[in-house]
């Protein structure tokens, strides 16, 4: 009798099994079988989509001197402390730089050179007024390089015009922003080839830009210069720790034919200028490729942008200054170090489309 009810009880279970499919499914299985499911649907290949954490990427940055507005000009209050132009920025960006913010009277430099991989000095205005202590800041963010690459540290600078001109002057040794410089006839856009010396034809810089390009500025008037200072080769030469510190890679000459050093480069540090402005031409990449390919030897910690966005807490606005710069640039950023009631961004933006006296330098 028992054993007659067993195999009832069997048959009925097995019956059940063959309509339902085999064993009852659990809630957790029927779960994961939808959200399999779901992700096949989603996938173009029929393939799985597993989630994956994106990476956040980390930058080579650049500290760029902010350059002190010049106080003889109009509305000199209104539109902040210092500015930079925007060309500079967009060169770096495009070429793969992020660029940190180094206002020219900080007090903490040495917290913003730490948290960069090289350092670039760009354009400006002339000594006068507060540009001495730009000035002091171009001369302190040199000797910290100095010290820096001495560390064992690779540490790259880059001087652009003005800043070209900073570091010649401190490599003079007597702080002389006044006398230093001779004046040249070669400013409102004047276009010039370069003729290379004999070091610059072994020069790094020479040696690590498209040779296509190298053959060009040779043969070409294609570097644009604005700039009304400068040094001649013979007063370079007249002068020992200059002379000794940096090579000239190449000259150029301005409209009267007076001789002007165009490039340099250090002889023992990976420092390089240029009087000229590569970073207002796309066609003269080749020159900040070859500084990224040197920023890239540094050893420093690299970190996301997020880490550094804070360090750039500075108010600032892009504003028209093709007056300002006496037609140099379209746009510059503007830096407001402290916000003061003498700050307007809207009366600055519409002074700066005024005509005004020009620089005296650039």
């Amino acid at each position: 009798m028992v054993k007659n009810r067993t195999k009832k009880y069997m048959a009925k279970i097995k019956s059940k099994r063959i309509r339902g499919g085999g064993k009852k499914k659990t809630k957790k299985k029927i779960h994961s079988k939808k959200i399999y499911e779901k992700r096949k649907r989603k996938s173009k290949k029929g393939q799985i989509i597993k989630k994956s954490k994106k990476k956040k990427k980390k930058k080579y940055i650049i500290g760029i001197v902010t350059v002190p507005l010049t106080p003889t000009k109009k509305f000199y209050k209104v539109c902040g402390d210092s500015y930079i132009s925007s060309r500079h920025i967009t060169w770096l960006k495009e070429n793969g730089f992020e660029t940190l913010y180094i206002p020219y009277n900080t007090k903490k430099l040495e917290e913003y050179l730490d948290k960069v991989h090289g350092v670039y000095l760009p354009s400006g205005g002339a000594f006068s007024g507060t540009q001495m202590t730009y000035y002091r800041c171009c001369k302190n963010i040199i000797n910290y390089s100095i010290k820096t690459n001495d560390r064992g540290i690779y540490f790259p600078l880059w001087g652009c015009c003005m800043g070209f001109q900073q570091m010649l002057i401190v490599a003079d040794g007597n702080d002389n922003v006044k006398d230093f410089l001779q004046n040249f006839d070669s400013f409102k856009n004047l276009m010039c080839k370069i003729k290379l010396t004999k070091e610059g034809k072994h020069s790094k810089i020479i040696n690590g830009i498209d040779k296509s390009m190298v053959k060009r500025i040779q043969r070409e008037k294609c570097t644009l210069n604005n700039h009304f200072m400068g040094i001649t080769p013979a007063k370079f030469k007249r002068i020992k720790s200059i002379d000794n510190f940096y090579k000239i890679v190449g000259t150029s000459k301005d409209r009267k034919g007076k001789e002007f050093i165009a490039i340099l480069e250090a002889r023992n540090y990976p420092f390089y200028a240029v009087q000229w402005h590569p970073e207002r031409s796309q066609e003269m990449n080749t020159f900040i490729k070859f500084f990224a390919k040197e920023v890239k030897k540094s050893k420093r910690k690299r970190h996301t942008l997020l880490q550094y966005k804070k360090h750039n807490n500075m108010f600032t606005k892009k504003i028209n200054c093709y007056n300002y710069s006496e037609g140099l640039y379209k746009k510059c950023n503007f830096f407001w170090h402290k916000r003061t009631s003498a700050h307007n961004r809207n009366l600055c933006s519409a002074a700066q489309l005024k005509s005004d006296k020009p620089e005296i330098g650039a």
